[in-house]
């Protein structure tokens, strides 16, 4: 199942990390194998609760960086056809060590391109992409939504998750009245 949760802060300071991983704990129980975080410590925050399915190694702990460190990725759900995509980074000279999809997923936004790789794979999904050089944040869901995306965006912050209470329990949408 997995739980993914990621806050893109855009005027204001990023959470606090704690307050940050009280809302990733929200959805643990999706992913009670592992807990990831990742902060680039100026705008970015990424946590991932892992329900170990495919690569069962730290290697598909996450959240996961593309082989550069470029992107950045947490990732819901199963690409069916990871195999044919690494196989193709492989032609491109990208060795990915990992047997899971989200190694290969998270490369072949960096080396194909996300259009690209958007129109090859074949799977259920949510994804909250980071790419740090063009300093953009893209939010993915497989096209029959099988995969919850929930997300919100004030001001100051776009935060996403994989349920809605993390959003709605974020400093940025709690309204004291």
């Amino acid at each position: 199942m997995c739980g993914i949760l990621g806050e893109f802060s855009i005027t204001a300071k990023p959470t606090e990390k704690e307050e940050f991983k009280k809302l990733l704990n929200l959805s643990v129980a999706r992913g009670p194998d592992n807990q990831g975080y990742y902060s680039n410590r100026k705008n970015l925050q990424l946590g991932f609760n892992r329900l170990s399915i495919l690569d069962l190694s730290k290697l598909g702990n996450q959240p996961i960086h593309s082989l550069d460190k470029q992107i950045s990725m947490v990732f819901n759900g199963e690409i069916y056809n990871y195999r044919e995509i690494k196989s193709l980074l492989s032609k491109l000279g990208i060795s990915i060590q990992s047997s899971g999809d989200s190694a290969v997923l998270v490369n072949a936004f960096r080396y194909i391109g996300i259009n690209e790789t958007l129109q090859k794979i074949d799977g259920m999904f949510s994804i909250g992409l980071f790419d740090h050089k063009l300093k953009s944040l893209y939010l993915i869901r497989d096209f029959s939504g099988i995969k919850p995306l929930h997300y919100g965006y004030s001001s100051d912050y776009v935060v996403f998750a994989s349920q809605y209470d993390q959003i709605a329990k974020h400093r940025s949408f709690v309204h004291n009245k």
